[in-house]
């Protein structure tokens, strides 16, 4: 299978240096030297399908009307979509094999790699010059996230929204155990002391304080923007205080009173047993407990508080990182694609996503963040501002080796929280493996 991919991929590679497509906007193109304006493309207004192929970081169908079909056809009535979604059949390799390329991509963060291995990535910045594209209105953490696979200013990727974190609480269970609520600016150890207050027995039930659904390489990043694997050496890098500091507070969690499945269990026992304190979770949690209400309710009271820090980095939460579109250098229809992108990106549907109070808006703006949660009658009476009060960590990069480390030091960490292993033994343990791991791919 290995085999099989790397020779589709050759191929298009191959394909894609005797065409237009693969590099009339290459990388190059950043870096334009001439300092007149370009002739501006003309929009036609030809009847014209475009397919969105979900890859990843994608959306719902309802969100997909909302957020694409509805603003696009108001601004664009001849553009139409034929949605594919990441699925059986319709993997990045199928549609290489068949050469059945889409026209627009949502992905991750670390997606954007993918793309530009297979070939499949355009560089944006001619389209964005011609289109009179401003850049500079992101979130600068977002809108970086192109830097991490450019170094010289390329444009792969657009945010469209982004992921936000919060500390959520059950009001109920506080009161319960005669509790002070959680409040904005709590670090990590002030939610640890915190914690001991509301764990144990309440006439029948048993309460469990604190339970992390965040993957520990972000909470990481709230201490170090620093790969998995140093990308020159490839060699594993996580036998450091910082990885110390997250399996320390890893323990911590689980070694709470009651508490011993407490790490990555949280989602049930919060909003379905309703006997969990508090969950830091991501903000698309957020939708689980909204869904919830408007199907009847949850029957808690819950609210919510920015995220918990570290005392070493106060006010850095976890990277939050974007729900990104790329359009395929395989595309035939580039410009009506670019043109999509950025009715999706207008300040108006910004605005639509911002009131929705699910996802950021990928602006930086302080209306859209004012606007949060406006027209949710759900959300808007929670305290959603609280999301504001701690920044995104910097995006970290990730290299090919990702995988290979993360698998160890994810293996190992169950075993310290079990108390199977030190953590000083886990961190050397899980890098003497990666390196491994990462030798033998190396050497193929």
């Amino acid at each position: 299978m290995r085999n099989t991919k790397i020779a589709l991929v050759l191929t298009l590679l191959m394909g894609c240096s005797f065409t237009a497509a693969c590099g009339g906007n290459s990388a190059n193109n950043a870096e334009e030297k001439g300092t007149g304006k370009p002739e501006a493309i003309p929009v036609s207004k030809e009847p014209v399908t475009l397919t969105f192929y979900m890859h990843s970081a994608g959306m719902s169908d309802e969100e997909f009307q909302r957020y694409v079909a509805e603003p696009v056809q108001k601004k664009y009535p001849n553009i139409s979509f034929d949605v594919v979604r990441n699925a059986a059949g319709k993997k990045l390799e199928d549609l290489i094999a068949a050469g059945t390329y889409p026209d627009i991509m949502t992905v991750d963060t670390y997606s954007v790699l993918k793309m530009k291995e297979v070939g499949m990535a355009e560089e944006l910045s001619s389209l964005a010059k011609a289109n009179g594209y401003d850049r500079t209105k992101y979130t600068p953490t977002l809108m970086n996230v192109n830097d991490l696979y450019g170094k010289k200013g390329e444009l792969y990727a657009i945010p469209w929204a982004a992921q936000y974190t919060a500390l959520y609480y059950n009001k109920d269970v506080f009161d319960k155990f005669g509790v002070p609520y959680p409040k904005d600016g709590m670090t990590w150890n002030d939610v640890l002391e915190l914690s001991r207050k509301v764990s144990g027995m309440n006439g029948a039930t048993q309460y469990y304080p604190l339970a992390s659904q965040v993957d520990p390489y972000y909470i990481y990043s709230q201490l170090s923007p620093d790969t998995l694997v140093n990308p020159q050496t490839k060699k594993a890098q996580f036998n450091n205080a910082h990885w110390k500091a997250v399996f320390q507070l890893m323990k911590d969690i689980t070694d709470l009173p009651n508490n011993k499945s407490g790490y990555g269990s949280g989602r049930t026992r919060f909003m379905k047993e309703q006997n969990l304190a508090m969950l830091p979770d991501w903000g698309t949690y957020a939708s689980n407990l909204m869904t919830a209400e408007n199907q009847g309710g949850t029957g808690m009271n819950w609210d919510m508080v920015s995220y918990p820090t570290f005392k070493e980095n106060p006010g850095v939460g976890p990277a939050s990182g974007p729900w990104l579109m790329m359009i395929c250098s395989q595309s035939k229809k580039k410009q009506e694609a670019f043109q999509v992108l950025t009715a999706i990106v207008s300040k108006e549907n910004q605005l639509s996503i911002a009131k929705e109070g699910l996802k950021l808006p990928s602006y930086d703006d302080e209306e859209l963040r004012k606007s949060f949660a406006a027209n949710n009658p759900v959300m808007k009476v929670k305290n959603v501002q609280s999301i504001f009060k701690v920044k995104s960590a910097a995006i970290g990069a990730r290299t090919e080796y990702y995988d290979a480390a993360n698998k160890p030091l994810k293996d190992n960490l169950k075993k310290v929280v079990d108390g199977g292993m030190d953590i000083n033994s886990a961190l050397r343990d899980a890098e003497e493996k990666a390196n491994k791991d990462i030798q033998s791919m190396v050497v193929k």
